[in-house]
């Protein structure tokens, strides 16, 4: 089976819960084919700073997001986990999340065919992305 890339994104969760619109969100993604939810785990700093990992299927809630999960073993390290959450607050909790771009699976598997290769892939956080386009001068091809 040809696989897509892969992000790691970590969200807060500001009341420690679920949030609806989030998980329709990610439904809604999910559904269309755009994205294969890989992984998730939940990420905890108490407040002595310690970190804590929390399974999902473990954790009071979150039935919904489990059920979307196709899991993909291996593909979050704890190192990942360590730099995905370093600017978690004590008492702060983030949902950790591995998604497999689903989209991009037929465009790299012409690509292969075609006898070409991947050379890389960097994905820019939409933060850099907004700042970028906030600061170009408004010209028609920006838009």
């Amino acid at each position: 089976m040809e696989l897509g890339p892969v992000e790691l994104l970590a969200v807060t969760v500001p009341d420690g819960r679920p949030d609806a619109l989030v998980l329709d969100e990610l439904e809604a993604l999910v559904a269309a084919g755009s994205v294969r939810i890989v992984d998730a785990v939940l990420a905890t700093r108490n407040t002595g700073a310690d970190l804590a990992l929390i399974e999902l299927a473990d954790a009071e809630g979150w039935d919904r997001l489990v059920g979307l999960i196709g899991h993909l073993e291996g593909l979050l390290a704890t190192d990942d986990v360590d730099e995905l959450v370093s600017a978690l607050g004590p008492g702060q909790m983030a949902l950790l999340l591995v998604l497999e771009n689903t989209w991009l699976r037929p465009l790299l598997a012409a690509v292969r065919h075609t006898g070409g290769e991947v050379l890389d892939e960097t994905a820019i956080t939409d933060l850099v992305v907004q700042e970028i386009a906030d600061n170009v001068p408004d010209e028609e091809e920006n838009r």
